[in-house]
């Protein structure tokens, strides 16, 4: 771009200020030409070298909101109508949890800019992460009609439609969501949530495998493991005691009880590890080894060595799947052997 001269006015009566604007300008490829500071006002005339918005998406995407929302509100002052400001700056204050003024601006965004899809959907979130359920869904909808194919407006409408405890059609925005985009975790992990609340478990369960495959070191891949554990556990405890588990455990105790204590809490960890890709607790088939044991060993075999491993390392600790019952009926036969 060529170079242009912004004019901004930031009202403002605290101390400190003009120096922040300083700082914050001097990350842009410009140069302050004069600052005026008045009781309630700053007044700045900067001139620009290149386009502003980049730089500052690039502070906001490094996590630099205090300079990057700062920038934004200047330039807002100078053109209250800017779209990219009013955008970028409305997604700013959304993510801060600045819900009142994001509302607002991204509002402004929409009013003026109609077919603004994007703005569409920041609204709509917006309005969801201040409980404005129904309100967050119609703009969501909107935005939906205006580009079916905008995976971002799918996801969040599919976030929505679970908010007001819709998973059915949840389902549906969500399914478009991953097809558009494969490699969207959080879509991913919403479409799971949603084909479990509609009662779909076998497929909610695969759909959490596939959110855990794409980064298993997130804090959706965990919580995805979590889900997970609990549609296994529900599946499980049709009856309790199970007397298969109650075996195993009594396995695990016996096999134990001999061992130093160091080789139980390898053996212990070793599962625990393992078990964050997920264990088929379901079937019977032997299909997992160890380093620390030999021998294959079924999932929920693996499960109760792990639940009595880390009842004699680590009491409190809870492994994610409940066999209380079944651990003390197999304690009870073994103090009574």
């Amino acid at each position: 771009m060529t170079s242009k001269l912004y004019h901004f006015t930031y009202r403002t009566s605290a101390k400190g200020t003009d120096q922040k604007i300083r700082k914050a300008l001097n990350l842009l490829d410009g140069v302050i030409q004069s600052m005026v500071t008045g009781a309630a006002e700053i007044e700045v005339r900067w001139q620009a070298y290149a386009d502003p918005f980049e730089k500052i998406a690039d502070l906001l995407r490094g996590g630099n909101y205090a300079d990057g929302v700062l920038l934004l509100e200047l330039f807002l002052s100078d053109d209250p109508e800017n779209v990219t400001a009013l955008y970028n700056l409305g997604m700013a204050y959304s993510d801060q949890d600045e819900l009142q003024r994001a509302e607002e601006l991204l509002s402004r965004l929409v009013k003026q800019d109609a077919g603004n899809v994007n703005g569409r959907v920041a609204l709509g979130v917006a309005l969801l992460r201040t409980r404005k359920t129904e309100e967050g869904i119609r703009e969501l909808r909107t935005a939906v009609e205006q580009d079916p194919d905008n995976a971002w407006a799918r996801r969040n409408l599919g976030a929505g439609l679970l908010q007001a405890n819709n998973p059915a059609e949840a389902v549906t925005h969500f399914a478009r969501a991953v097809e558009l985009q494969p490699e969207d975790q959080a879509a991913w992990f919403g479409y799971a949530q949603a084909l479990g609340l509609n009662g779909e478990t076998l497929a909610a369960d695969k759909a959490y495998i596939q959110a855990i495959d794409l980064d298993e070191f997130s804090e959706i891949a965990e919580l995805a493991r979590q889900a997970r554990s609990k549609i296994a556990e529900q599946a499980f405890h049709g009856a309790a005691p199970r007397m298969d588990a109650v075996m195993y455990c009594l396995g695990a105790l016996e096999k134990f009880a001999g061992m130093p204590a160091e080789q139980v809490r390898k053996i212990g960890v070793e599962i625990a590890f393992l078990g964050t890709r997920g264990l088929d607790v379901n079937s019977p088939e032997a299909k997992y080894s160890l380093k620390s044991l030999e021998g294959n060993y079924s999932g929920l075999n693996l499960v109760c060595f792990e639940y009595v491993a880390f009842r004699q390392f680590s009491p409190g600790q809870d492994i994610g799947f409940d066999l209380h019952a079944e651990y003390e009926a197999a304690l009870s036969l073994f103090r009574s052997r």
